[in-house]
C-alpha cells in the first residue's frame, strides 16, 4: 500500500519541482515509497494539468512568465547586477559587442568601462538609452518593430540588419536552460533572432540567473556546447557541471 495518497504525492512532487525545477522518476519512487510506474502516472497527470513537462525519466518545470523588460529588471536585481559586474572580465579593448534585449544586459551596459574604445550594437532601446550619454562608447541601434515583452526589435528587419556586422562577442539573453535541450526562449521570433546573432559572432556569452536553470521554454536556440562564456552564480551547479564537458569558460560569482 502506498505511503501517500495520489493527491499528497502530486502536492509533494509540485513542491519538489518548485524548489529543484527537475525531478526524476527513480528518485521520486524512493522518496515517496512507491513504484516508478505510479510516479510515471503522477507525472503524466501533472503534465496534462500544466504543472510540468515530461522528459525522459522524469519531468521539468516551465520557465517562469517573463513579463515586460521593466518588470524583469525589478526581479532578482541584485543577482543580475552581480552577473553584470562579473561579465566585465570578458570585455576587451576595441571590441564590437552585441547586447541582446535583456534586463541583465541593461545593467551590463550601465557598467561598461569608458576607456576601451568599444562599439556596442543592440536591439534594445533601453540599452541604447543607457549608452546614449557615454561619449567614449559608440552605440548602434538596430531598428525594426519593437516587441514590448522582449524589450527590443526581433522582426525580419532587425534580423536582416545583423548581416552588416561580425561581432567579437555577443551577449545573448536567455529565458531557460536545461541539460535536455540547452538554452531556450519563450518567444519563437526571439529564438530565431538570437540564432542569427550567434551566427554573426566570433564568441557567444550568456549571463544566466539561478531561476533559469533546469527549466524549459518552448523554443531552443543555442545548444550547451555552443556557448563560449558562461557567467552565473556558484549555486548553479547543474549548469556549470554540464558545461564543464565543453570548451566553455565559466565565470561564477
Amino acid at each position: 500500500m502506498d505511503k501517500y495518497s495520489p493527491e499528497e504525492r502530486h502536492q509533494l512532487i509540485i513542491q519538489l519541482l518548485q524548489s529543484n525545477n527537475k525531478v526524476m522518476a527513480v528518485e521520486l519512487a524512493q522518496q515517496l515509497a512507491t513504484t516508478e510506474a505510479t510516479i510515471r502516472r503522477d507525472l503524466r497527470y501533472l503534465a496534462e494539468e500544466g504543472y510540468c513537462k515530461r522528459i525522459h525519466g522524469g519531468a521539468m518545470s516551465f520557465a517562469p512568465p517573463s513579463g515586460t523588460q521593466e518588470e524583469r529588471l525589478a526581479s532578482n536585481s541584485a543577482e543580475k547586477q552581480q552577473l553584470a559586474i562579473a561579465a566585465l572580465k570578458l570585455i576587451k579593448h576595441s571590441q564590437l559587442i552585441f547586447l541582446d534585449a535583456s534586463s541583465t544586459h541593461i545593467l551590463l551596459a550601465s557598467v561598461l568601462p569608458d576607456n576601451l574604445d568599444l562599439t556596442v550594437v543592440t536591439n534594445s532601446p533601453a540599452i541604447a538609452g543607457r549608452l546614449l550619454e557615454r561619449k567614449t562608447i559608440k552605440t548602434i541601434m538596430i531598428g525594426g518593430e519593437l516587441d514590448y515583452k522582449v524589450g527590443g526589435a526581433i522582426d525580419i528587419t532587425a534580423a536582416n540588419a545583423l548581416a552588416k556586422f561580425r561581432f567579437d562577442i555577443c551577449f545573448l539573453g536567455v529565458c531557460a536552460w536545461s541539460s535536455e535541450i540547452g538554452f531556450s526562449a519563450i518567444n519563437y521570433q526571439d529564438s530565431n533572432f538570437k540564432q542569427k546573432v550567434a551566427a554573426q559572432s566570433s564568441s557567444v556569452a550568456v549571463l544566466c540567473t539561478d531561476n533559469k536553470v533546469e527549466v524549459l521554454s518552448a523554443y531552443p536556440f543555442l545548444p550547451s556546447q555552443d556557448v563560449d562564456y558562461l557567467v552565473c552564480n556558484k549555486t548553479a551547479t547543474a549548469l556549470t557541471t554540464h558545461l564543464q564537458n565543453y570548451d566553455c569558460q565559466i565565470i561564477d560569482c
